[in-house]
């Protein structure tokens, strides 16, 4: 008895030392590796993307001047239009024609034989804005914009000054900033040569005829909260960009818009906000609704952490632009977008992008992101992205773009600190 008693016991003993073996193995196999340290800064010209104050060129533009017999009155542009999303037209004007912007002393001149850019005052969603409220915004009228806008604009600048003609248009600066960009004018071919500045990016073919590829610069659009009503984000939070009640951002993911009747096989969004109400809206953590009271939406921003943008009628929506200010890391749902400056701007670094057909996992792409990742983001996004918004340094990013269209590399120092 004790012979067998001894020999249960040294099995057991070699069953217990050959567990323990795997489950040794099994942590030692799985464990994560030690960290390998941070590569350190060298070369900084190798680096991309490049500070903005590294310019590429700095150009000088010359503004013109239309006459009030065509151009529309200052008392639509400072107060109709300036409740308009298309307003970065004339946010964009102002801040060339400001003498003590930044921008102005940059890149202006008042002597149109030293500019190698022309910009053309063409307000033409300003137009058609004050159009349409005043004919019960319905979309289709035009209010004679070709006849009394487009027309006068275009003989001005090509036919009673010599500096369109004498490049053919190609170095003039026009704003476009809406939908459908620059097919509401019929009579658009009088303006093709020059460099659209447009707020919606598309790869997509469906929609090629409203872009021009190579000769367009996608920019920010314009946004109530930020432009029209001047929230100013360090009302709400810390210069580090968290809230200043010192609390953690405790709204997982936001969203206040159209519509709650979209239809997964609808073309409105491709059906991707069908989800956003019929199924997120339910989400712990998620905040979704059609909209809030100005003040509210307000501190909410300042309180979210991810802030869902998908596409509307256009792949682009304004609504990325209040995220960005706010330090809301922005969840682009929107395929074949073109974003802002994309050759200057790391976008992947501060948002984080799901396809259309992805959209259903969203909540559990973004609970896989962990807090490193998820601050990372955050970050690049409060230090860097923020600033590419028309409030801060559209303009410069801008100039990038029409120094490599223009085949102008005399880079220079702008001496602006970041």
């Amino acid at each position: 008895m004790a012979a067998v008693l001894r020999l249960n016991k040294r099995w057991i003993l070699v069953l217990v030392v050959i567990v323990f073996f795997f489950i040794s193995s099994f942590f030692v196999r799985f464990r994560p590796a030690s960290p390998a340290p941070p590569l350190p800064v060298r070369d900084l010209s190798s680096y991309w993307p490049e500070p903005v104050e590294n310019a590429v060129c700095r150009p000088k533009i010359y503004v013109y001047e239309a006459p009030s017999t065509f151009q529309v009155p200052k008392h639509i542009q400072e107060n109709k239009c300036d409740e308009s999303n298309y307003n970065s037209e004339i946010i964009l004007h102002n801040q060339l024609t400001d003498p003590t912007s930044k921008i102005h002393q940059l890149y202006v001149t008042k002597n149109p034989e030293e500019a190698n850019f022309f910009f053309i005052p063409f307000f033409g969603s300003c137009y058609l804005y004050n159009c349409w409220s005043q004919n019960s915004w319905h979309w289709d009228e035009r209010c004679n914009v070709d006849e009394k806008y487009v027309e006068p604009m275009m003989d001005m600048v090509i036919n009673q000054l010599p500096y369109w003609n004498a490049t053919g248009g190609k170095n003039h600066i026009m704003i476009h900033p809406m939908d459908q960009t620059f097919t509401y004018y019929k009579k658009n071919e009088l303006f093709q040569p020059a460099i659209f500045l447009k707020t919606v990016g598309d790869k997509r073919t469906k929609w090629f005829h409203r872009h021009r590829y190579h000769q367009d610069i996608v920019i920010p659009s314009a946004t109530r909260i930020i432009h029209h009503l001047n929230k100013n984000p360090m009302d709400y939070l810390t210069p580090e960009g968290h809230p200043l009640t010192g609390k953690k951002r405790d709204i997982f993911v936001m969203f206040h818009g159209c519509c709650n009747d979209v239809q997964v096989d609808d073309e409105y969004s491709n059906g991707i906000r069908s989800l956003f109400f019929n199924y997120f809206q339910h989400y712990s953590g998620y905040d979704i609704g059609l909209g809030l009271a100005d003040e509210d939406y307000t501190e909410r921003l300042a309180r979210a952490k991810y802030g869902l943008s998908p596409m509307g009628w256009t792949l682009d929506t304004t609504r990325i632009w209040e995220f960005m200010a706010f330090g809301v890391v922005p969840i682009v749902i929107a395929d074949g977008i073109i974003e802002p400056f994309e050759f200057d701007v790391d976008w992947d670094s501060f948002i984080v992008r799901i396809r259309r057909d992805e959209v259903h996992r969203l909540d559990e792409i973004l609970r896989g992101i962990d807090d490193t990742t998820y601050e990372y983001k955050r970050r690049k996004l409060w230090e860097y992205g923020r600033r590419v918004g028309l409030e801060m340094d559209a303009w410069h990013f801008i100039i990038r773009e029409l120094c490599r269209m223009g085949h102008i590399d005399k880079p220079e120092n702008l001496g602006l600190g970041y």
